[in-house]
């Protein structure tokens, strides 16, 4: 590396995150990040260094990423388009398979408009700065993802953050907030580190008591939860709508992208005001046809919603009967609760010994006596494959002494 001074100045953080890895990975047999899987196509099972993994901790939940019809439309639409756009939406990018897919969305969520980002993160940047900006509010649940902090952040708005699920505290929030401006609440349909779902009836009523618009990320509840997997509206019924409706292509549908649905005022703003869509080159062809066609099979197909929900609720009835610390979780998502950092890793490691991939999760994205495990249940797994994993799972713990030998 260049030694001028400007690199010196940077050493000790590039020394910092060296350090952190290596006091988590300290030899070959302990690296459980960034590591390339062979996952095949028609099975929940991985290949590594030679040998056949049962994975669980993918997040293709509707076990469509190598389904015949949508690797077939990415690739009639590579045939068609090629490999990429000509720019931005605004500009040369546009291509009708964009149109198709945001109708399909907007279908799916059961709003007027959709308009799809080139990821998730980029849905959740791009619209919560484009609604609200300085002299405007947001509450945001003390566990919303990343994304939605980000785009707060960038905002320039107020942020406030409320106690995790805690209506009471949102309300005492909202209470206190200055009256002006354009109120927003975001949460997370489902929460990605303990799979438990935002109490959306009681948001609901204490957002209209208090002129605020509710925003919901279904990234981890589109496919997943409610009866035919339309998310947090479909999971609690009619009468119970949220005003913004955001998630991504890439978990249950296997693609990548992200989206944002509402009423077409909303939209043809974000159109113009969301910059990562504005300013960032259109969803490549073979994305937006693969993502179309999945969006699609999901509504055909709901019996997959019904397996996950079925394997998953399987899975954590046995972990709980042994022990074993899943959270809140009720949905696909299961944190298998390790404590330390260093025993998230030992845990990880003693799995894929014991043939199962489940892959840690450690501070500073959850709290540093809350490391784990983090488990997603998809279309993909038997039941046979849920009982293996359990065993796997128990028997692993209880070599690291997280269980009881």
């Amino acid at each position: 590396m260049n030694t001028s001074g400007g690199w010196k100045r940077l050493e000790s953080k590039l020394a910092a995150t060296q350090e952190r890895v290596q006091s988590l990975e300290w030899e070959p047999a302990r690296r459980n990040s960034f590591v390339a899987y062979t996952v095949e196509r028609d099975s929940a099972y991985a290949e590594l260094d030679g040998r056949r993994l049962l994975m669980m901790s993918g997040y293709s939940y509707l076990g469509l990423a190598g389904d015949e019809r949508v690797v077939a439309a990415a690739k009639a639409a590579l045939d068609l388009y090629g490999t990429g756009n000509h720019g931005v939406r605004a500009l040369a990018g546009s291509i009708p398979l964009h149109e198709e897919l945001e109708a399909e969305v907007a279908r799916f969520a059961g709003r007027e408009r959709a308009m799809v980002f080139g990821s998730g993160y980029a849905a959740n940047v791009g619209t919560v700065a484009g609604i609200v900006g300085p002299g405007d509010t947001v509450f945001i649940d003390k566990y919303d993802h990343a994304s939605i902090v980000d785009g707060c952040r960038l905002s320039g708005a107020t942020v406030t953050r409320f106690r995790h699920n805690d209506v009471d505290h949102l309300a005492r929030r909202l209470r206190a907030a200055d009256p002006g401006g354009v109120r927003l609440v975001i949460v997370d349909s489902v929460y990605s580190m303990d799979g438990d779902i935002a109490p959306l009836p009681e948001l609901r009523k204490v957002c209209d008591e208090h002129d605020a618009l509710l925003m919901v990320d279904e990234a981890h509840a589109l496919g997943v939860i409610g009866p035919v997997g339309g998310g947090i509206e479909d999971h609690f019924g009619p009468g119970c709508e949220v005003d913004i409706k955001l998630g991504t292509l890439s978990k249950a549908i296997p693609s990548m992208g992200g989206w944002v649905a509402g009423p077409a005022a909303l939209i043809a703003h974000l159109r113009y005001a969301a910059r990562p869509f504005l300013f960032s080159a259109a969803l490549g062809p073979a994305q937006a046809a693969a993502a179309l066609e999945a969006l699609r099979i999901l509504r055909r197909e709901p019996e997959r919603v019904a397996h996950v929900q079925h394997q998953a609720e399987r899975l954590r009835t046995r972990l709980n009967a042994a022990g074993l610390r899943t959270q809140n979780s009720e949905t696909a998502v299961l944190p298998l609760i390790a404590g330390s950092d260093e025993a998230a890793y030992d845990l990880a490691t003693t799995c894929r010994e014991n043939g199962v991939i489940g892959l840690p999760v450690v501070s500073p994205a959850v709290p540093n006596d809350l490391a784990r495990l983090r488990i997603a249940v998809t279309a993909r797994h038997t039941a046979d494959d849920i009982d293996a994993a359990a065993e796997a799972f128990v028997a692993s713990a209880r070599a690291c002494r997280i269980l009881p030998a």
